[in-house]
């Protein structure tokens, strides 16, 4: 995580994202940031108590993001056999930080 982080900030780019956002011309790209932007992430702000929180609102969104490229990537994997309360057992107090403040 640490590697992503500097490698973002070094080169103003984020690896993974790079791929999702690499389809598609720059318009389709931008209409894509934008609706999540209002779909998603703005949503999450107007809820969250706090401080900064359209930056824990992001911070959520790429965590839930991540969770479910995980369990899309190992589709047969030990996620398939957990539960889903177990799985918010383990994930979940990650997201609580962020949704607490």
């Amino acid at each position: 995580m640490l590697t992503l982080v500097r490698r973002r900030g070094e080169h103003r780019t984020d690896p993974l994202l790079r791929v999702v956002f690499s389809l598609g011309n720059q318009d389709e790209r931008s209409l894509l940031r934008e609706r999540f932007r209002e779909q998603v992430s703005g949503k999450l702000t107007v809820r969250l108590p706090g401080r900064e929180r359209a930056l824990r609102a992001e911070l959520i969104a790429g965590r839930l993001i991540g969770l479910g490229a995980a369990l899309g990537l190992h589709r047969d994997g030990a996620g398939s056999r957990a539960t889903p309360e177990h799985l918010v057992d383990l994930y979940g107090p990650a997201l609580q930080v962020l949704v607490s403040g």
